[in-house]
């Protein structure tokens, strides 16, 4: 494994496997050291072997990105391995497929807490190193559910406060070189999404098809890189257009 250069670290959440997995590979290809990040300690030390392979300076870390504890402890142990940190991607995220009245307060609590608390607290605790370092980067995965609603009202409103908490960074970060920036995603080849889904919101968007994770990588990518520096507090709908015309319901 190659030494990576000061403020040369990228820490990816739900890097493990799909969308996370993808943009952890694309930050390798830029030079960048990964720290993969994952519930699954078994999922992210597959994913951080996978770039060590190819070359890229990485460690996996299985973590329970909700905990404040554990937060703090992964700063210490991403030191320890890589160094200091310049970019924060937050890609982990969870949907539970109910509706207001099968909604219980335990479900609504750990959507929040995985798609909007997680994100806080490890920016809150990385914000030291983003700020020292000559360029950092925020990146929230949020969701296009979280601009026009959806009929699954905990996710829904998750990624709403996401891009709400992705513009509001901007206050905290005044006066660095760090961008906060979302990326909103709308449906996606992953294995939860079975193919009748798949075909029914293909048709309903104008492209034609759905998102490959790579779709959106691309985008991260770019809003990682140094050519970004005048994109902030902006969020991006990446869908082939289909939030503009149509529902997914």
């Amino acid at each position: 494994m190659t030494t990576p250069t000061e403020s040369s670290v990228a820490v990816v959440t739900g890097a493990g496997g799909g969308l996370g997995a993808v943009t952890a590979a694309v930050l390798g290809d830029l030079g960048l050291a990964v720290a993969c990040v994952d519930i699954d300690q078994v999922a992210a030390e597959r994913a951080a072997t996978e770039l060590s392979d190819h070359g890229v300076a990485s460690a996996a870390y299985g973590v329970d990105i909700t905990s404040e504890s554990a937060a703090q402890s992964l700063v210490e142990a991403v030191h320890a391995d890589l160094g200091q940190v310049s970019h924060l991607v937050n890609i982990a995220g969870i949907l539970r497929r109910t509706h207001l009245a099968d909604t219980d307060a335990a479900s609504w609590r750990q959507v929040m807490d995985v798609n909007v608390t997680a994100p806080f607290l490890l920016t809150q605790a990385f914000a030291g190193d983003l700020r020292a370092a000559e360029y950092g980067r925020v990146i929230n995965c949020a969701s296009f559910a979280g601009t026009r609603g959806y009929e699954y009202p905990a996710y829904a409103a998750s990624k709403a406060a996401l891009i709400n908490l992705t513009s509001s960074l901007l206050f905290d970060f005044w006066g660095t070189t760090v961008t906060v920036n979302a990326v909103a995603p709308g449906a996606m080849v992953t294995p939860m999404l079975d193919r009748p889904a798949a075909e029914r919101m293909a048709a309903k968007t104008p492209t034609g098809r759905i998102l490959d994770p790579e779709d959106v990588a691309a985008v991260i990518g770019f809003l990682a890189g140094r050519s970004s520096r005048g994109v902030n507090g902006t969020t991006t709908v990446i869908d082939g257009g289909a939030s503009l015309l149509f529902s997914y319901r």
